[in-house]
């Protein structure tokens, strides 16, 4: 997220997101920008095509499953079941759970 403070009055967010995304994706998401990138107009339209792409619905459906069925493993701290559940929650960016159906 991008932090508020740094936002000029004059630039809109979504342009700051656009000029700021190139530089995040590596690897194959990087070439996918390449070669898409001049056919994406504006941040709503990138955020769709790049979840479609990365985040299909099969794949967030078994995350979701993932995360409603995450239990402490035999041996594990609390401390490393509670980092491992955030990864999971953090590997889907839309799993679209509501935070209490977390808890």
């Amino acid at each position: 997220m991008i932090c508020e403070n740094f936002r000029s009055p004059t630039i809109a967010l979504e342009t700051l997101k656009m000029t700021a995304f190139p530089f995040t994706p590596q690897g194959a998401a990087q070439d996918w920008w390449y070669y898409l990138s001049f056919r994406i107009a504006n941040w709503a339209t990138m955020e769709r095509i790049f979840l479609q792409k990365y985040f299909p619905a099969s794949r967030v459906a078994a995350i979701r499953r993932e995360i409603y069925g995450i239990k402490q493993q035999e041996g594990e701290t609390l401390s490393e079941y509670w980092e491992r559940f955030n990864k999971l929650c953090a590997s889907c960016p839309q799993h679209q759970m509501q935070e209490h159906s977390l808890i």
